[in-house]
């Protein structure tokens, strides 16, 4: 295995934790065909299809380059192991949705289903899942709802707007960025290449050795570089990919993050201009909601690791607990 320091970007899948559809297509089943234990929670074992899974949804058909995978792998295993942490978190408290709450859950299902000439053989089938496969997300829906409900209140909604405004306003930034670029049949270790790379980019941008213009024009692989690096105003959502988002986002004018890893390469970002937005915290409920929803998820994961193992076993790539480092697998 080699250790490999990069800083660690969120997914920007909220959705994946909160809705049904998505997770139903990486929940754990059970195989005649060995498959790879990439990791295990309290001695459960999550599975490189898991992951592979739940990767098809994140990607959606975008084309990744190959070298930037290994991030996104860890990413995406970082998903799996909170949500299974949550659970052992829910048991813990016997908060958990009962035998008898998803008994009738499935039941519930089975009508609809029948309502539209289907039966729910051939919708295990279309969503390659197994009966116990439903019945552990119906599980995870119905708890999850459960502390979402008490959890996601207007009076923190509105805290976390007033706390972060400037991603929820319409506020946009303008940016610019030097982008390094993994090339064709580079492995997944050319990342922390160009994560140290950058991290000495940024060091001669701080010393004043180089203005960010100057190391665009002469490091940057982006179209963006011959014009000192500028991309103009972005919008928090939408228009960037969520790491880049989030990162620029984060920054004050005239500021220059750290390395940030996206399935284009790695960037280093600089904020140049901030304008306002004037939205109020009800126009935009749906991402606070999930925002908070984040925030629920990553607390009570951090406090069940201190009563449920979690355990890499080094087959696929992913970050040492408590740590920014990626581990990946060795090409030997």
């Amino acid at each position: 295995m080699r250790r490999i320091d990069v800083p660690i970007v969120a997914l920007g899948c909220i959705s994946l934790v909160v809705s049904s559809g998505d997770w139903a297509a990486a929940q754990d089943r059970s195989s005649a065909e060995q498959q790879v234990v990439v990791a295990t929670v309290g001695g459960q074992p999550i599975y490189q299809s898991n992951v592979d899974r739940l990767m098809e949804k994140v990607s959606r058909g975008q084309k990744i380059n190959p070298a930037a995978l290994p991030v996104l792998r860890a990413q995406v295993l970082s998903e799996i192991v909170d949500r299974r942490l949550v659970l052992a978190y829910a048991r813990r408290k016997k908060s958990v949705a009962s035998p008898a709450e998803v008994d009738a859950a499935l039941a519930e299902l089975k009508s609809k289903l029948k309502s539209q000439g289907r039966s729910l053989e051939g919708f295990l089938e279309e969503q390659s899942v197994t009966r116990a496969d439903l019945r552990r997300q119906i599980t995870w829906n119905l708890t999850w709802e459960k502390y979402l409900a008490r959890y996601v209140t207007d009076a923190r909604l509105q805290t976390h707007f007033k706390d972060h405004r400037r991603e929820f306003d319409g506020s946009r930034v303008s940016v610019s960025h030097i982008l390094l670029r993994p090339t064709a049949g580079d492995g997944p270790e050319v990342i922390a290449d160009l994560v140290e790379r950058a991290r000495a980019i940024r060091r001669e941008i701080g010393s004043g050795k180089l203005s960010f213009a100057e190391a665009a024009g002469k490091y940057s692989a982006g179209p963006s570089g011959q014009n000192g690096g500028r991309l103009g105003f972005i919008a928090r959502r939408g228009a960037m990919v969520e790491t880049f988002s989030r990162a620029a986002f984060a920054l004050e004018p005239g500021q220059v993050s750290q390395p940030v890893t996206t399935r284009f390469g790695v960037h280093l970002i600089r904020c140049d201009q901030i304008e306002a937005g004037s939205r109020q915290w009800a126009a935009v409920r749906p991402q606070l909601q999930k925002a908070l929803a984040r925030e629920l998820l990553d607390r009570l994961a951090r406090v069940q690791q201190r009563h449920t193992p979690v355990k890499f076993t080094g087959k696929a790539a992913y970050f040492k607990p408590g740590t920014r480092e990626l581990a990946v697998p060795s090409r030997a």
